[in-house]
């Protein structure tokens, strides 16, 4: 139990993800384009990737590097998202969806320091 499971768990996914994208894609345009699955099946790589990576840190007592990961993931994905929401709101363009998923980033952001600075070394 390595990062080879975790790898065979993200492949896994990678490849489902694409294929059914794929086979969905096809019919409903038509289209056998690969370029939308690709992406796709490499964002479900990442997850599943990295869902089983901290699987197994939990499970081997790692809960901060594991917490770590969390935060990291949620930083990358949502201070672009937070900063280009609120630039929509400033300038007119908002939705509601858009103001809730400010907040939702938001705490997931103070969640995840709140687990790290609560985990043991």
């Amino acid at each position: 139990m390595g990062i080879t499971t975790d790898l065979k768990h993200g492949i896994l996914f990678g490849f489902a993800g694409f294929t059914l994208t794929l086979i969905g894609w096809y019919f409903a345009t038509g289209l056998f384009d690969p370029r939308f699955p690709t992406v796709i099946g490499a964002g479900l790589f990442g997850g599943g990737f990295l869902g089983s990576l901290i699987k197994r840190l939990y499970k081997e007592g790692e809960k901060r590097k594991a917490n770590s990961i969390f935060l990291a993931v949620v930083l990358i994905v949502g201070i672009p998202s937070i900063v280009e929401y609120a630039y929509n709101i400033l300038t007119g363009n908002w939705k509601i969806w858009k103001l809730i998923s400010i907040f939702v980033f938001a705490y997931l952001i103070c969640y995840g320091i709140f687990r790290i600075t609560k985990s043991k070394r």
